[in-house]
């Protein structure tokens, strides 16, 4: 469509509006493709605030405008009226004047007005409407800005699965020191970390603030453990070392029952977002940790589970609980808690973690 860079005296323009003018005044100075300007502008919607019926009017644009129209030296413009935009959206005309007027503040459209302010396109073949070539020319900064907002959204999403795993691994060293008798360390601990989760602070601090919390309670359960090893050793109980090389070799073909194959046939989606692939019980081991951390556990009640089932089935157990949780999230709002219930069941012989493997295996 050919170019015209008249702006009616009944048009009243702020800075940013005249920046997107600014960049429509001249046709395109190279072909773009209509799927990658669709594709990253709507990407970089949310980082400029541009949601609702903003976004719904720019998705109606990015699907009118031809893609002749995006060739080397023309101009992208939508000859289209409000009225006929509020029909589409089902929003009145003043809605979309105000989306509209955000959209090209936020550097997406140029206003290509006609005398009288109608839309259309005469006889010449001269278009008057609503121009995409800002967002054309921005294409590239577009880009770059969509993908600083993705890093930005993940390193949060981290932040947030992080603090979640160490309130949930400080509650439950805090549930072992009641168990423990220490009723005063573990309400202490336990309203520090709800003050910091509820404290004003950013994501990152509380996180860091979290993170020193875990560590004073790591030391303070990991003096428990040693008090409880050592009075093991006074009453003649022996304590095996939690890598004993005879357990695990005796546990290499199945664990209660339990094959490796028929465990890593049940665990499709721990596989997918959290594991690698298992193939034997050394490769389990060997994932042991990132699926503690995957549920919150802290490494007191790892390192009991580890004394009285074994490394292998308490791996496995792990394995289990991860499943579950990202098969039906909502019914385990507690996988630490549900995975010391399963040593528990274990410790009194209650324990069938052979079917939950084979029910998990034919369910998925």
């Amino acid at each position: 469509m050919l170019h015209t860079k008249t702006i009616p005296s009944f048009r009243k323009l702020n800075a940013a509006a005249l920046a997107s003018q600014q960049l429509a005044s001249s046709p395109l100075s190279g072909q773009v493709s209509k799927s990658s300007l669709s594709q990253v502008v709507k990407r970089v919607c949310p980082a400029l605030g541009v949601t609702g019926t903003a976004y719904h009017v720019l998705d109606i644009l990015l699907g009118l405008v031809k893609e002749k129209d995006l060739d080397e030296g023309r101009s992208p413009v939508v000859a289209i009226s409000n009225n006929k935009l509020a029909n589409y959206v089902c929003r009145s005309e003043r809605s979309i004047i105000r989306a509209v007027k955000k959209l090209v503040e936020v550097g997406f459209l140029a206003y290509r007005d006609s005398g009288n302010g109608r839309r259309f396109v005469n006889s010449q073949g001269e278009a008057y409407g609503l121009d995409l070539t800002p967002a054309c020319k921005r294409l590239p900064e577009l880009r770059q800005q969509a993908e600083a907002y993705k890093a930005q959204l993940d390193a949060e999403r981290a932040l947030k699965r992080r603090s979640k795993g160490l309130a949930r691994a400080i509650n439950d060293a805090c549930a072992e020191l009641l168990e423990q008798g220490k009723h005063t360390q573990a309400s202490e601990l336990h309203q520090r970390a709800i003050a910091i989760m509820e404290s004003s602070q950013n994501l990152s601090n509380k996180t860091n603030f979290l993170e020193d919390l875990y560590e004073e309670v790591l030391s303070v359960t990991a003096i428990e453990f040693a008090q409880c090893e050592i009075e093991q050793v006074e009453h003649g109980e022996p304590v095996e070392p939690v890598g004993n090389s005879n357990r695990i070799r005796k546990e290499e073909g199945r664990e209660n029952g339990i094959s490796i194959e028929a465990l890593a046939r049940a665990l499709p989606m721990a596989v997918e977002n959290v594991i690698r692939p298992i193939r034997s019980w050394n490769d389990l081991r060997m994932e042991a940790e990132t699926l503690r951390v995957a549920i919150g556990l802290s490494e007191h009640a790892w390192k009991k589970a580890i004394q009285e089932l074994g490394l292998n089935l308490s791996a496995a157990c792990l394995a289990v609980v991860v499943e579950k949780v990202l098969r039906e999230p909502d019914r385990l709002s507690r996988p630490a808690g549900y995975f010391n219930g399963m040593v528990a069941k274990a410790r009194l012989g209650e324990l069938n973690l052979n079917r939950t493997v084979w029910s998990l295996a034919c369910n998925h």
